[in-house]
């Protein structure tokens, strides 16, 4: 498996994203340049209403590097090691209500080293996360862990270490099953203030059924995330864009979030004008975001479902990473304001 380098950038109205990388499992080293400069204007919610605007700026600067170590038998081991910048400011909007909390401005200046430990076996599915594609599937592991020190003498505001781990395996994988699971983490240790800052664990499961030979496929996921010591411009939401299509984003809000799926896939052999791609999806989502201490999470603070029924293009024409996302959903629960349904539009470069 190989993937060139591929120099991106783009540049919407407020800001600028660029980003090379030279990547290949058989190559003895690879090279990664990462660079963003954006603002924009944020929402703070409580009780799935934002209570005040404010103007955020990032700027980001990556560049990294890594080295195969050994290979025996599928697996290979990679030394990684980078530099990262990154600079968040935050301003306060004029006729916008003050926040109790204004964001402080922060910045993470830090080299940092790591490790890559993977499988190197896949097997080719058809209809697993695009449409009508023959993918190459990793069937096995990967463990990638990074450690860095951001400290004042390099531009950081505050000494901070960095820790950042993601571990996905494969449980099965057969011509029409795919099932794998992962745990992710994130999150930096303040050592002027003596704990965690912004930690955040994610622990999901996926499971894909016959996509291969079949027009029809079955898809069902479950995560949980936990969040600790979150900073003002970070919050853990639940609805829309960040699951549950059936209601409004940021409809709860809390430091633990569970979120199940559920969908019956289509993959018709139909190609208009040999141009794009389509799919049709029939899905059900449950789940609920809250705080382990029992603050107000939301105006229904409950678990929520939905269900609705959605539709997939993707272009045949030009090579883009993403398809078209549309999706009818239709909320269960919650209060009063929500609308009888939710309507999404999105790009996303998953089925």
């Amino acid at each position: 498996m190989y993937w060139p380098t591929l120099p991106r950038c783009a540049q919407p109205s407020s800001s600028a994203v660029c980003s090379t990388a030279v990547r290949s499992v058989r190559t003895n080293w690879r090279f990664g340049l990462a660079g963003v400069d954006d603002v924009r204007e944020e929402s703070r919610y409580v009780g799935a209403e934002a209570i005040a605007d404010y103007r955020r700026s990032r700027e980001y600067f990556s560049v990294d590097g890594g080295w195969r170590l050994a290979e025996r038998n599928e697996r290979q081991l990679r030394l990684l090691a980078g530099y990262r910048y990154e600079a968040f400011g935050f301003q306060s909007l004029p006729d916008q209500p003050a926040l109790d909390v204004l964001p402080d401005d922060r910045t993470l200046s830090y080299p940092w080293i790591g490790f890559d430990y993977r499988q190197n076996r896949f097997r080719e599915m058809t209809n697993l996360t695009r449409l009508q594609r023959v993918e190459d599937v990793r069937d096995g592991f990967v463990w990638r862990t990074e450690l860095g020190y951001s400290g004042t003498g390099l531009g950081a505001t505050e000494d901070r270490v960095v820790l950042n781990m993601s571990f996905q395996d494969s449980l099965l994988a057969t011509e029409t099953n795919y099932a794998s699971y992962g745990l992710e983490q994130s999150g930096t240790y303040r050592l002027d203030q003596d704990r965690v800052e912004n930690l955040l664990g994610t622990l999901s499961l996926e499971y894909f059924h016959g996509g291969s030979v079949r027009w029809t496929g079955w898809y069902t996921s479950l995560a949980f995330t936990a969040a600790r010591n979150l900073t003002a411009d970070q919050q853990l939401l639940i609805g829309g864009e960040n699951g549950l299509r059936g209601y409004p984003s940021e409809y709860q809000q809390g430091d633990r979030r569970v979120l199940w799926t559920l969908e019956r896939r289509y993959f018709p052999d139909w190609h208009p004008f040999k141009l794009f791609r389509m799919g049709g999806v029939v899905f059900v989502d449950a789940g609920r975001a809250w705080f382990a201490d029992g603050q107000s999470n939301g105006p229904d603070g409950g678990v929520l479902r939905d269900v609705g029924v959605g539709l997939r293009l993707a272009s045949s024409r030009v090579e883009v990473q993403r398809m078209l996302h549309f999706d009818l959903a239709f909320p269960l629960d919650g209060d009063d304001s929500i609308d009888a349904l939710q309507v999404l539009l999105r790009g996303r470069s998953r089925f």
